[in-house]
């Protein structure tokens, strides 16, 4: 190996340290959870939460993938954690799904928290949202 891969290596691997990526042959921790509301009208004050696993020590969840059944309950759904809120919208408000690809992260100890907003008393809207991603190693 010359010495200019050995420096492209060294900066790719600084590069994924850097943004949480496993480096170079490291085995990836996978993650995969859901959670559901059997009925979005039994919500307090319209606000549907669904709670996750926390995070385990040592470790950062990095969230790739979102996917979730809303039907004509709402048109999105807000993933929080770590202080920050993150909306995801239906693609089309007609469909009852969303499934889109994302990069968040949440930090050892934090809960991530699926909000949904179902102002309709008349909706009987079964929810369900799925997080997959990975666990990496802080």
């Amino acid at each position: 190996m010359n010495v200019i891969s050995m420096r492209v290596c060294a900066i790719g691997a600084f590069v994924m340290q850097l943004l949480c990526l496993p480096a170079y042959g490291q085995p990836l921790d996978p993650y995969q959870a859901m959670e559901s509301v059997p009925d979005s009208t039994t919500c307090p004050g319209a606000q549907c939460v669904m709670h996750f696993p926390a995070v385990p020590a040592g470790k950062r969840l990095v969230i790739t993938s979102v996917s979730a059944q809303l039907g004509p309950a709402s048109n999105e759904l807000v993933l929080e954690g770590n202080g920050v809120s993150y909306f995801v919208p239906k693609a089309d408000p007609n469909i009852g799904y969303l499934a889109v690809p994302v990069t968040i992260y949440f930090n050892a100890g934090s809960t991530p928290t699926a909000r949904v907003f179902a102002p309709s008393t008349t909706q009987h809207t079964s929810l369900i949202v799925t997080l997959v991603g990975h666990l990496v190693s802080n």
